[in-house]
């Protein structure tokens, strides 16, 4: 799965808010640096596939591309 500014996300799951105790959003690991893990960032977005505090992009839940 790809952002809308092209970075690719991978392992993308249900977020788990603890103060809450409730799942809630997505996150998942995005590769800044193509090719090279040690740039990876652990990163969420909201439950509409929006960014939530970040500037990488949003996902598209729907066609999950």
């Amino acid at each position: 799965m790809k952002t809308t500014k092209g970075y690719s996300v991978a392992g993308l799951q249900t977020a788990y808010h603890p103060k809450e105790n409730v799942y809630r959003g997505w996150s998942g690991r995005l590769r800044v640096v193509a090719g090279d893990p040690f740039h990876d960032e652990y990163l969420k977005w909201n439950s509409d596939g929006s960014a939530f505090k970040h500037e990488y992009g949003d996902i598209n839940l729907k066609d999950g591309e």
